[in-house]
């Protein structure tokens, strides 16, 4: 899957007014009806907004997905040295 050219969403009607969308098999966010408009949420329950319509919100979920999938260049986490000298990752204690 090309970044420039991502997969396109499957939509499903999952109740009356409610649209679930997916890539694949992987759930990608979905589309409700609510007291105003169609709400839209990406995948991990980010609130996309209140559309007009059920395509303006199919949109939304569509364009955030793709804002989504650039590459953000994240640094590694430092290794942190631990009270005997060593380095490795510490861990919360539990009593």
């Amino acid at each position: 899957m090309s970044l420039l050219h991502p997969s396109p969403l499957s939509w499903r009607q999952a109740d009356l007014d409610v649209y679930v969308a997916t890539v694949g098999s992987d759930y990608a966010g979905f589309v409700g009806a609510g007291t105003s408009g169609f709400e839209a949420q990406g995948p991990l329950g980010e609130n996309l907004g209140v559309h007009t319509s059920v395509d303006a919100a199919q949109a939304a979920v569509d364009g955030h997905r793709v804002r989504a999938t650039t590459t953000v260049t994240r640094r590694p986490r430092p290794l942190r040295t631990r009270r005997s000298g060593a380095h490795g990752r510490i861990a919360a204690q539990h009593e």
